[in-house]
C-alpha cells in the first residue's frame, strides 16, 4: 500500500513540476523555479519508492537518482520568492551563478560514475551535497518569513474573489518547504529513523498543489508584500488612484517601452513602493501587467481605427510601447486568448 502511495504521489509531483516548468515561456516565470523544487522532491519520493520496490537494484536500470540534486533547491526558492514579492524583479545572467554548486555536483556525480568511485565515502561530499543546501534553505526561508511577518500580508490584502485561496495556497507551499527544512535539520542530529515524515509531507504537498490548482486554474500570482497603514498612513488612496489614471490617460507613459516603476512614480511625485501598492491592491495586477494592459488597449484602438491596413501589426505594437514581437504576442494572447493575427482576422 505504501509503495503504491509513494509511486502515485511521485507521478503527481512530476506532472505538477512539468506544468510549472513549462511556464518559463510565459510571463509567470517565477513558477518555473518552484517547478525545479517540486521536480527535485518528486525524484526524491520516486527514489524512495524504487528502494522499497527493489527497482533501484534492477540490473541495467538508468541511474535516475543522479538527477537528484538538493543544491538546486535554495537558489530556486529564492528566485521564486523574488518573482512573487517584487514586481520589478527580472532574471539576470548573473543569477545563473547561483546554480554553479549544483552544476559542480552533477559533474562530480558523472565523474564518479565513470571512475567507479563512491562519493558517499567522502565527508566533504556529504557536506557539499547535503549540509550546504540545508543551510541555504534555512537562510532563504528564514529571510522570507521575517519579511512576511513584518509586512503582515493578510491584514493588508484586500478581499476579492479567490484572494484568500491564493494566499492560502502560497502559504501552504512555503509552510511545507519550511517544515521539510526543519525536519531535515532535526534528522541530521537524531538520525533518519523517521524519514517517512518528510516523505508524507511531500505527498501532502503534491496533493495540495493539485487540489488548489484544480480550484483555481492559474499560476501563482505575484504576492504584493506592501504595507499600507504603517508605511503610507498620510496618503489618500482614492485621490492618488485618480491621479494615476489621469496620468496614464493623458501623458501615456506606457508608450515608453522602458518605463520603470520609479520613473512613473517620479512623474506622479509619489514613492515607488506606494504606486506599486496602489496597482497591486486596487487593480489586482503587478506593475508589468498594469502597463501592458494600457498598451493592449492602445493597440486595439489603432486596429479599430483601421491603422492596421497601412501598417504592420508589429509596427503598431511598437508604437504602443512594446519592445519586441515575442513580448507583444505573448502579452496579447494572455489578455485576449488569441494571437493578434487570429483576433483581427
Amino acid at each position: 500500500m505504501q509503495q503504491h502511495l509513494f509511486l502515485v504521489s511521485s507521478l503527481i509531483g512530476f506532472l505538477i513540476a512539468l506544468a510549472l516548468l513549462s511556464r518559463i515561456f510565459t510571463t509567470k516565470k517565477g513558477d518555473f523555479f518552484i517547478g525545479i523544487v517540486v521536480l527535485t522532491l518528486a525524484i526524491e519520493l520516486f527514489f524512495s519508492w524504487g528502494g522499497q520496490s527493489g527497482i533501484n537494484n534492477t540490473p541495467g536500470i538508468f541511474p535516475y537518482w543522479m538527477l537528484l540534486n538538493y543544491l538546486l533547491i535554495p537558489p530556486s526558492i529564492w528566485l521564486f520568492i523574488k518573482y512573487q514579492t517584487d514586481d520589478n524583479f527580472k532574471f539576470q545572467l548573473w543569477h545563473l551563478w547561483l546554480f554553479l554548486p549544483a552544476l559542480i555536483a552533477y559533474a562530480l556525480e558523472i565523474w564518479s560514475k565513470m571512475a567507479s568511485i563512491s562519493l558517499i565515502n567522502y565527508a566533504l561530499w556529504i557536506w557539499f551535497s547535503e549540509y550546504v543546501p540545508l543551510l541555504g534553505m534555512i537562510l532563504v526561508l528564514g529571510l522570507f518569513w521575517v519579511k512576511y511577518y513584518k509586512l503582515n500580508v493578510f491584514k493588508n490584502f484586500k478581499s476579492q474573489k479567490n484572494s484568500m485561496l491564493t494566499q492560502f495556497r502560497f502559504l501552504m507551499l512555503m509552510s511545507s518547504l519550511t517544515f521539510v527544512c526543519l525536519t531535515w535539520l532535526l534528522f541530521e542530529f537524531i538520525g533518519f529513523k523517521y524519514y517517512e515524515i518528510i516523505e508524507y509531507t511531500f505527498i501532502l504537498l503534491f496533493l495540495g498543489l493539485a487540489f488548489f490548482n484544480f480550484l483555481e486554474n492559474q499560476t501563482f500570482p505575484p504576492l504584493a508584500l506592501e504595507e499600507r497603514n504603517r508605511e503610507f498612513p498620510n496618503y489618500d488612496d482614492q485621490h492618488n488612484l485618480v491621479l494615476l489614471e489621469r496620468t496614464m490617460q493623458e501623458n501615456r507613459p506606457y508608450l515608453n517601452p522602458n518605463i520603470p516603476l520609479k520613473d512613473l512614480a517620479l512623474e506622479l511625485n509619489l514613492p515607488a513602493r506606494y504606486v506599486s501598492f496602489l496597482i497591486n491592491h486596487y487593480h489586482h495586477k503587478n506593475y508589468k501587467e498594469y502597463i501592458n494592459a494600457y498598451r493592449i488597449d492602445a493597440f486595439l484602438k489603432k486596429v479599430k481605427s483601421g491603422e492596421n491596413k497601412t501598417k504592420t501589426l508589429l509596427g503598431l505594437a511598437m508604437e504602443c510601447g512594446f519592445s519586441s514581437k515575442s513580448t507583444f504576442n505573448q502579452v496579447f494572447k494572455n489578455h485576449m486568448g488569441k494571437s493578434p493575427s487570429e483576433y483581427i482576422s
